[in-house]
């Protein structure tokens, strides 16, 4: 009997066993599932980083294209890097933060009625850059030109760029000198002031006290004129705190300023032209240029216009001089038209090293 009971007892436990093996076998399917459906999302997570990253590279090339296009176009108008000219919008982003016009009037030898209607004649016709300077002698002039814009409601104070310079004489009393300038402009500041010419004797002491103007919200940027070697404008920064936002030298088609130009380009410093067309007596020599001309009848443009426009599309504030109402508004007429390539290139070779002046 007790055999028959533990046959029976041992037939009941394999029974057991084999049903709990039975179980566990219809269960696993669903534990697969699971691991299948824990792992999906890592799956589909890599992959989908592999696609983002995809993307991502993809876009990252497109930009890297687009941003190597914009540098080879910039390159072949001879704009240089960190010197970006917004053609559509005629301005340039400053080292120092501010936004300035690429075209303006200057004011040289220009007196009396002269320099202010020629301010007031620009501003009417679209112009927000004015170029003055002490030893000028129209800085008084260029002020009350201005204010007549302003008070007829052409313009607003903050949309002028007003740029002065500070004569060597002056050197020794910059702080006395910049009040001076802003109480002859009857302006409360002045958008850049730059030193006239190099003075090594004593023009880091006068860029000083630009410098402190610029922390006493007189001046708002500051900069250099006549610095004609890389020695000499290092020889000033190296001196100082402020970088200059801007050096302003004889540049045009037979003296491209390009050895300067190359070297500002750690600084951020832009370059402005003075004597753009070559200056007074010059500008006819220029003007009749064959390959200036020849580029004015393709585009149906004055030689004066192609000028302005190549120092633009090459990376040059220009500032023009003029008391004749007609030309002022041609010389800003320069925005509906671009150089080609090729035209910039022939305009490059057209660079003599030549100066005009002797000063």
């Amino acid at each position: 009997m007790k055999t028959k009971q533990i046959a029976a007892f041992i037939l009941s436990l394999v029974m057991c066993l084999f049903l709990i093996a039975c179980g566990a076998t219809e269960e696993q399917p669903d534990r697969v599932d699971e691991l299948v459906g824990n792992e999906t999302p890592a799956s589909s997570q890599t992959a989908g980083t592999d696609i983002e990253n995809e993307i991502q590279g993809n876009s990252q090339t497109e930009t890297t294209e687009e941003e190597n296009t914009g540098s080879e176009q910039q390159e072949a108008s001879g704009i240089s890097e960190g010197q970006v000219f917004d053609l559509e919008n005629g301005t340039v982003m400053l080292n120092s933060g501010y936004e300035m016009p690429i075209l303006g009037i200057g004011t040289f030898r220009l007196s009396g009625s002269e320099a202010e209607n020629s301010v007031y004649w620009a501003l009417r016709d679209g112009y927000r850059l004015i170029d003055t300077a002490r030893i000028y002698g129209n800085e008084a002039d260029v002020g009350r030109g201005i204010q007549r814009a302003i008070d007829e409601g052409i313009v607003t104070r903050e949309e002028i760029f007003v740029t002065t310079k500070m004569w060597t004489d002056d050197f020794d009393n910059g702080a006395e000198a910049i009040n001076a300038s802003l109480e002859r402009l009857g302006l409360d500041y002045i958008d850049l002031m730059i030193l006239h010419h190099s003075q090594p004797s004593n023009d880091v002491e006068a860029y000083q006290a630009m410098e402190q103007a610029v922390s006493e919200g007189k001046l708002r940027s500051i900069g250099l004129s006549n610095y004609y070697t890389p020695e000499d404008f290092d020889r000033l920064v190296n001196a100082t705190s402020i970088t200059p936002a801007l050096l302003q030298n004889e540049t045009h088609p037979y003296h491209q300023s390009m050895e300067m130009k190359e070297h500002l380009q750690q600084y951020g410093t832009v370059m402005e032209s003075w004597f753009p067309l070559g200056g007074r007596g010059n500008t006819q020599t220029l003007f009749n240029d064959e390959v200036i001309s020849g580029i004015a009848e393709a585009h149906g443009k004055t030689s004066a216009q192609i000028i302005l426009h190549w120092h633009l599309q090459a990376g040059n504030i220009a500032i023009p001089g003029s008391s004749n109402e007609d030309h002022i508004q041609e010389n800003i007429e320069i925005f509906d038209f671009a150089l080609t390539d090729e035209e910039m290139e022939q305009m490059t070779g057209l660079d003599r090293n030549e100066r005009f002046a002797g000063y």
